[in-house]
């Protein structure tokens, strides 16, 4: 079967370079059903999920990781659907070899048709989300493609390019993992972004470093994730990376983070050799266990005391 359905809109060079949201056909596959999410989620190991939620911290809404107890997988749907969580099934390509070739099979598709399209260390997860649930403002470092599944959600994207909306030394920080991919947002910002309403059967992906965040609108959301580069993508993770350490260890303020041209290139080469003598270490993001779900309480949200909490291994 063919993923891609959209003949000429994914001919178009946009795919990997531009905003783009085409057609696909994803949810043909019979992968996507409350029995099969139900039976994917049972075989997950723990290191390869998170599950979260969210929770009011004066103004502010902070995401907390948990854990699914003992619940089963049709439980823990349930529990999605009516609550306020956020399920994340990591790694396809270790975990779900099905679907992980699904998505290959698509970005075949894509690249067959737009030869000038290279991608690569393509890294997929599901994600099964409450309705009203919410992705705050970030950025990612790689490419991003959102293959959206069931229910609907609107996806807000930013201005990669505007120095207010992203500062350099933002991306360096994360680039580094110095922080976490949540950036500062303020939200007169939405006049100027690009609201897209996505409806089951379409795949929407955005400029690279493009800053985004997500509402639910309805039903519960179920869509695919995948990171992924381009030699472009590539060369600005690199620009970024020794631009970072040039301000923070050497004291140097870059003057540009052009992706493009000779210099781009050396940047690039000098990020591989900082991170191969692991000149720059990058620091661990500590994910901490405050909630659990359990049958005998089945439809809450079981807050652990301080003494309970875990720190949660990924792999």
């Amino acid at each position: 079967m063919a993923w891609i359905t959209d003949t000429e809109q994914k001919n178009g060079a946009k795919f990997g370079t531009d905003l783009v949201n085409i057609p696909h056909r994803m949810g043909e596959s019979g992968l996507f059903t409350d029995e099969a999410l139900a039976e994917l989620i049972d075989s997950y190991p723990r290191e390869y999920y998170m599950l979260t939620t969210m929770t009011p911290q004066g103004e502010r809404q902070v995401w907390r990781n948990g854990d699914k107890g003992d619940l089963s997988g049709a439980e823990v749907l349930q529990a999605i659907k009516d609550g306020q969580l956020w399920l994340c099934l990591r790694r396809f390509d270790i975990v779900a070899p099905m679907y992980h070739q699904m998505v290959q099979d698509a970005f075949a598709e894509l690249e067959a048709s737009n030869p000038g399209l290279k991608t690569f260390k393509h890294e997929s997860s599901l994600l099964i989300s409450s309705p009203g649930a919410r992705v705050f403002y970030h950025m990612d470092i790689p490419m991003i493609a959102l293959w959206h599944l069931r229910g609907r959600k609107r996806v807000w994207v930013y201005d990669a390019d505007n120095k207010t909306h992203l500062p350099d030394t933002s991306v360096e920080g994360i680039v580094l993992r110095e922080t976490e991919e949540e950036i500062a947002y303020d939200p007169e910002w939405d006049k100027e972004a690009v609201a897209i309403d996505l409806e089951p059967g379409q795949v929407v992906s955005w400029p690279l470093n493009a800053p985004h965040r997500v509402d639910n609108l309805d039903g519960l959301n179920v869509s695919i994730t995948t990171e992924f580069f381009t030699p472009a993508a590539r060369r600005k993770y690199g620009v970024y990376y020794a631009n970072g350490f040039a301000r923070r260890h050497l004291g140097y303020t870059p003057k540009s983070a052009a992706y493009n041209g000779p210099m781009a290139y050396a940047k690039s080469a000098a990020a591989l050799a900082i991170k191969k003598l692991g000149l720059a270490k990058a620091s661990e993001r500590a994910m901490m266990c405050s909630f659990k779900l359990e049958k005998s309480r089945f439809g809450q949200i079981v807050d652990l005391a301080p003494q309970e909490r875990w720190n949660i291994q990924q792999a």
